[in-house]
């Protein structure tokens, strides 16, 4: 991560067997998308900020930490925010650059650790660093070097980045959201080796557990703030309460489950786009456009007949600003009407603010080839409504015989058997069925 040095390709095969690395460093900004506001408009640095949803009722999705001062809270009225803090700027969402900040910051993360995995939060990332120390350094001058690069990318953002080391994914991010701030600037980083690793989880408070908000809640109602109230209870008393997550909660607070960072399997994306001379307001002409970018990217030849599991569009807003939306498919399709109508009840939730002026298209993640028919479809190489053929009683049906053949070849004998009718009447049950071995 040092500047001026060229990256080693160690490759994630060398670190643990190719699983990935125990000790990783937490790179995470408090307000992500904040940050990324004031950094593209100095005259906010010292303004109370928050971002409100896209939805038809807005509400406050995301605030500084100056308006969280004043009580402005995430999920809060517009009207109710600006009640408590009249100074407060509200910053229209913008995501496509939020997620081109996101992309910068991945660029150089990767150039100085082959091992990089981003999180569902934008602003929180997942470095690596097993086997780096002999190349750059202890872990606070790999920290240094890094904040080093991220100057140059933005000083605004380096300035407000925590950064945190430790065993595991959960313990950095623990060491990283326990950085002090001063003045409005995280002070030095945390690293915790291993041999404080518990000492350092039993002091955090309980919110930081991964698990369900439902129990953090009922832990804090039984007078367990911390950590070690929860490591002072018994296993078997803690499952008995909450089941499974009690189990996971102890193995997080006393240090012995270590989640390792895992390099990010980065998959060859399929982007269209389409601009409009005109701003478009109109959803019929909105939902129209849509239908003509899915048919352009599923004619693409990258996408060797696969299915499509997951999908992101995006557009540039009239007067500045974009809104964008990604899911991922229930069930996996290359239909362009499935795709469509599944697209179409998403944008039906959060539609665009204003009138588009340019669309775009991205197919980010694939399944299996969607020409395959369903197990109980009885026409063999159709989808199931392009129609059926006759089976006579006891007759397997060709898709189910494939399945049945497949199982056999992979588990070495007869995995699947036929339920014969005997003498129903019979009063000994068994003798009213029996099972026969599946051909």
């Amino acid at each position: 991560m040092k500047s001026g040095l060229r990256p080693v390709k160690l490759g994630a095969r060398g670190i643990h067997g190719g699983r990935g690395s125990r000790l990783a460093l937490c790179l995470w900004w408090r307000g992500f998308e904040v940050e990324l506001e004031r950094a593209r408009t100095p005259d906010l640095a010292d303004r109370p900020l928050a971002l409100p949803t896209s939805g038809n009722q807005r509400v406050i999705e995301l605030e500084c930490s100056i308006a969280s001062a004043a009580g402005v809270e995430p999920g809060m009225l517009i009207s109710q925010a600006i009640a408590l803090c009249p100074s407060l700027v509200l910053c229209e969402p913008d995501p496509d650059f939020y997620d081109a900040a996101r992309e910068r910051i991945l660029d150089v993360l990767r150039s100085g650790s082959p091992v990089v995995e981003p999180s569902g939060d934008r602003g929180r990332f997942f470095i690596g660093v097993d086997g780096l120390e002999r190349l750059y350094g202890p872990p606070e001058r790999q920290i240094e070097s890094l904040r080093g690069e991220l100057e140059r990318l933005s000083p605004r953002l380096a300035s407000s980045a925590r950064f945190g080391c430790a065993p595991g994914k959960f313990a950095a991010w623990v060491a990283a959201r326990s950085v002090r701030v001063r003045g409005g600037t995280p002070a030095s980083p945390v690293v915790v080796p291993e041999t404080d690793l518990r000492p350092f989880l039993e002091v955090q408070p309980v919110d930081v557990l991964p698990v369900s908000p439902r129990m953090v809640l009922r832990l804090q109602r039984l007078g367990i703030k911390r950590l070690r109230r929860l490591v002072a209870i018994p296993e078997p008393a803690l499952v008995s309460q909450f089941g499974v997550d009690g189990r996971h909660a102890l193995a997080w607070a006393v240090g012995r489950r270590i989640d390792l960072v895992r390099p990010e399997a980065r998959e060859r994306s399929i982007r269209v786009s389409l601009d409009f001379p005109a701003p478009i307001g109109q959803l019929e002409l909105f939902h129209a456009a849509l239908d003509r970018l899915l048919r352009r990217a599923l004619e693409r030849s990258t996408r060797l007949g696969k299915s499509v599991r997951g999908i992101k569009v995006s557009a540039l807003l009239e007067d500045g600003g974009s809104w964008s939306i990604r899911s991922i498919t229930r069930d996996p399709s290359s239909r362009a009407e499935m795709l469509s109508a599944f697209l179409r009840s998403r944008i039906a939730l959060s539609p665009p603010p204003r009138a588009v002026e340019s669309l775009r298209l991205e197919l980010f993640r694939f399944g299996p080839s969607s020409a395959q028919t369903g197990l109980f479809d009885p026409k063999e190489n159709a989808p199931r409504t392009g129609g059926s053929i006759e089976t006579y009683d006891g007759e397997l049906l060709p898709a189910f015989k494939k399945a049945a053949q497949s199982l056999r070849l992979r588990l070495g004998g007869t995995a699947l058997y036929r339920v014969l009718e005997l003498q129903p009447s019979s009063r000994l049950p068994e003798r009213r069925h029996a099972l026969m071995e599946l051909a």
